[in-house]
C-alpha cells in the first residue's frame, strides 16, 4: 500500500467512525428520551445492552471533546453591537469608558449584567 492509499482508506475509516458516532448518537439520544430504562429499550431494538453502554460512553466522550475544542478555540472577533435606549436623565453619567473610537457611557441604574456584557464586548475591539 502506498501513501496515497493509506490516505485514503484513514479518511474512508475516519468517515465510517463518524458516521457510526452519528447514528449512535442518535440511538443514545431516542433511548434517553424513550422514558424506557436501558434494558428495555435496548431488548425492544435488539440491541445488547453492553454494546449500548460502549456506544453511550463514546458519544458522551465525543461530547467532551467537542466541548472542550470550543472552549479553547479563540473567539471570533466579530463586532457586536446592542442597541440600548437612551437614558430618560442625561445627568446621571457614573462612567465613560473610550477604547480607541469606541466609547462607552455607563449610567446610574444600569444592572451589573448589562455593564458587565458591555465590557466583554469591548474587549475584543482592536
Amino acid at each position: 500500500m502506498d501513501w496515497e492509499e493509506t490516505e485514503m482508506s484513514i479518511t474512508i475509516q475516519s468517515a465510517k467512525a463518524q458516521h457510526n458516532l452519528m447514528e449512535w448518537s442518535q440511538r443514545v439520544a431516542d433511548c434517553r428520551n424513550s422514558g424506557q430504562s436501558v434494558s428495555r429499550w435496548c431488548s425492544e431494538h435488539n440491541i445488547n445492552p453492553k454494546t449500548y453502554y460502549n456506544w453511550q460512553k463514546k458519544v458522551f466522550a465525543a461530547m467532551i471533546e467537542q466541548q472542550q475544542l470550543q472552549l479553547e478555540a479563540p473567539q471570533e472577533s466579530k463586532p457586536r453591537f446592542a442597541e440600548l435606549q437612551p437614558p430618560a436623565v442625561q445627568n446621571n453619567l457614573v462612567a465613560a469608558i473610550r477604547v480607541g473610537e469606541v466609547s462607552l457611557d455607563v449610567y446610574s441604574g444600569a444592572s451589573a449584567e448589562v455593564v458587565t456584557a458591555l465590557c466583554k464586548a469591548l474587549r475584543d475591539v482592536k
